[in-house]
């Protein structure tokens, strides 16, 4: 299953910029998915892209992109990330149609070490946070928080995951339900709709 696929399959009109751009990621960056997206368009879509990939604002954006971010091979990558892989991988996840692009070149267990990497990150950056506290300062945080923030529950902030997905890679649990979810079982059995909220891949409209 090729998730990218579905970023493209309610659009019947032009491609977006950012759609363009999508696929331009996944043809420089995770090519061996990219005939199976393009065949999926409609064909004024991939005659739209096919002008748009030789265009001046595609050279323009190609450059840019390969200026700021390193090179990663994500058509092989090893099964176990190292820290530095990792950290070259995190940067790919910051702008949208560079991370979705990617997204089909990463599998469970590579979204597992980065979500593992991440919350090592932040839970190091919220130690050094709570260090610079008074004494009295963090029993008044503390007390502020007491029925309200439970290290199991989805808060989507506070330093827990800001999505469903994310919380189901760290917990092994859908916080919509409670019930066991893996990220595989997840990408199976939901898709998200033009307008970002999670529905079941069979009523994707």
């Amino acid at each position: 299953m090729i998730f990218a696929i579905d970023d493209f399959a309610y659009i019947k009109n032009e491609l977006s910029e950012f759609k363009l751009k999508l696929l331009l990621n996944i043809e420089d960056l995770n090519n061996l998915i990219f005939d199976e997206v393009f065949n999926s368009l409609k064909p004024h879509q991939q005659e739209q892209y096919l002008a748009y990939k030789t265009s001046e604002e595609a050279k323009k954006y190609r450059n840019e992109r390969n200026e700021t971010l390193p090179y990663v091979d994500f058509n092989n990558l090893p099964e176990v990330l190292d820290d530095a892989l990792l950290q070259k991988v995190m940067l790919y996840q910051k702008e949208g149609e560079v991370r979705r692009a990617i997204f089909d070149a990463l599998s469970e267990d590579h979204n597992t070490q980065l979500s593992q990497l991440k919350w090592k990150v932040r839970d190091e950056m919220e130690s050094q946070r709570r260090a610079s506290l008074t004494e009295e300062e963090r029993k008044k945080e503390d007390e502020d928080t007491i029925g309200f923030y439970d290290s199991k529950k989805f808060n989507g902030n506070l330093f827990e995951p800001a999505t469903v997905y994310e919380y189901i890679l760290k917990y092994g649990v859908d916080p919509r339900n409670g019930n066991p979810e893996t990220g595989e079982s997840f990408q199976k059995k939901y898709t998200y709709n033009s307008s970002g909220e999670i529905i079941p891949r069979e009523n994707k409209e």
